[in-house]
């Protein structure tokens, strides 16, 4: 069946918290969804981010945590929790900001408040399902909220900046005030991770009604500011002193001439392989708990993965090392039977990584946008794309269509012009969708800004670059009758709307 879907991350969905939710709009953006004719809701990571990684949903906190940021207010309120005169007590001005970006610092300072009161009317002693979740999820749980408690206690900064670094130098310190406030931390952090986890559900329960699948993203990393990195040391590769030495990036590629350096911890594969992959494998299954369609990013790194001298950051002069990619992918489906795998296959793909995609049978990606710039050989171009693709007018990495439509060399926009026969009667970016829509793939992908033909202000992340990312927010006035129609026609045309 060919499948049609929108790629809208869940904090750029219209708010007036300043930051999209897990609440009615994201209903609303399901119902919308179903009305257009698409089958799939694709979504950016929904772990917790944190403020030193730029609030990137690739760098959490903690690998199987929820994005507490997405915890809708108005949700705590129908479900008893909070009532508005509480809310409406807060002088809400100090935190407003621009409708068209996420200020996470706002965001984050106006919600403390709400949960705190939340939490503080909260009896977990007496609730059932509180007391389920927490056996349920208690083996990445624990270790979560520890950390989260040990890095508020130290003035929200990362592990290395800490004085206080365990729980038992908490205790050892006897101050009351310190111990205290890690206990309310913990259990705090515990109950964030509780409101966040039935909140999703119920949403995801919705879309899923309705026919709609939500597909999620699982970054091959995880931050070293983070539970999994502090608690788990012997599945990273460290130096003597626990510390990463070599660290992840990309050489040069389409989206950077000098390479990408990331600098999260690289894994220590030969230990992973000999424990059974089960950090992952729990990982994964967690993935398939929130999502119906994963995307296994950078998986040309499961093959080999590209090592970076932490002390230089230079991307230019890394080297790559083997990584068990044929035994991982043996377990995971062993381990998670007929799950639904993208493979992010962007990036410098080697023989060695098209076999690992072959041998695995997951589909890759094409971009459209990187079709123009070679010849009619280029696997990216729509005539060279094949069922077993999912195809994107571009990802939350890429530029809009309309900047991309801008900046392009000149060559490369006469080629597209030439190939799609644009001309001033219809939308550039118009012949951009149809290309990828009325493609061969089997699944479609176009992110919001393109169809609604936004150009670079929208752009939701410029990789290599820390600020300005993750921000972009849409308005109700968006969301009109005109681009429902257009979704609905385009989708239609090429066999791709599902009929409900």
């Amino acid at each position: 069946m060919r499948k049609s879907g929108i790629l809208m991350p869940i904090f750029s969905l219209p708010s007036k918290y300043g930051i999209g939710s897990l609440g009615n709009e994201a209903y609303n953006f399901v119902d919308f969804l179903v009305r257009t004719g698409q089958s799939v809701w694709q979504i950016l990571p929904i772990t917790s981010t944190s403020s030193i990684d730029g609030y990137s949903p690739y760098k959490s906190n903690g690998a199987f945590s929820g994005n507490y940021d997405l915890i809708d207010i108005d949700l705590l309120v129908s479900d008893g929790y909070i009532d508005y005169n509480f809310i409406n007590s807060i002088n809400y001005s100090e935190f407003d900001a621009d409708p068209r970006y996420v200020d996470y610092g706002k965001v984050r300072r106006f919600k403390r408040i709400i949960f705190t009161e939340v939490f503080n009317r909260f009896d977990i002693n007496s609730s059932e399902s509180y007391k389920e979740f927490l056996k349920e999820n208690k083996y990445w749980l624990d270790d979560y909220s520890s950390y989260m408690a040990l890095r508020e206690i130290n003035g929200d900064n990362p592990y290395w900046d800490w004085k206080i670094k365990t729980e038992k130098e908490v205790k050892k310190s006897k101050d009351s005030n310190i111990i205290n406030w890690y206990r309310w931390s913990l259990e705090y952090n515990k109950f964030l991770q509780y409101l966040f986890y039935d909140q999703w559900f119920r949403l995801k329960s919705y879309a899923n009604d309705r026919g709609i699948e939500i597909f999620g993203d699982i970054p091959i990393y995880i931050s070293q500011d983070s539970s999994d990195f502090y608690f788990n040391k012997e599945i990273f590769l460290t130096d003597q002193d626990g510390e990463p030495k070599l660290v992840s990036g990309v050489p040069p590629d389409e989206f950077s001439a000098t390479g990408q350096y990331w600098g999260n911890p690289l894994y220590n594969w030969k230990y992973l392989e000999k424990n059974g992959f089960d950090w992952w494998i729990n990982r994964v299954k967690k993935s398939f708990e929130l999502y119906d369609i994963l995307r296994i990013d950078h998986f040309r790194g499961l093959e080999s993965y590209y090592c970076i001298d932490k002390a230089t950051k230079d991307a230019m002069n890394g080297y790559w090392e083997k990584a068990p990619g044929k035994e991982f992918f043996d377990k995971i489906k062993k381990e998670v039977p007929d799950a639904k795998i993208v493979a992010e296959d962007l990036g410098l793909i080697t023989k060695e990584v098209i076999e690992l995609l072959e041998y695995t049978g997951f589909p890759g990606m094409k971009i459209v946008q990187f079709g123009f710039s070679t010849d009619a050989d280029n696997m990216n171009l729509p005539h060279n794309f094949v069922e077993n693709t999912v195809s994107y007018t571009g990802t939350h990495d890429n530029m809009p269509l309309a900047q991309w439509l801008k900046t392009a060399p000149h060559e490369t926009l006469e080629y597209a012009k030439q190939y799609l026969r644009l001309n001033t009667y219809e939308r550039y970016t118009e012949g951009l969708i149809r290309a990828v829509v009325g493609s061969a793939s089997n699944m479609a992908i176009v992110p919001m800004q393109d169809w609604l033909d936004f150009d670079g202000w929208a752009r939701i992340n410029t990789p290599s670059t820390d600020e300005n990312n993750w921000r972009i927010r849409l308005v109700h006035s968006d969301f009109t009758n005109e681009l429902e129609n257009y979704i609905s026609y385009i989708t239609g045309l090429y066999g791709r709307y599902k009929n409900r």
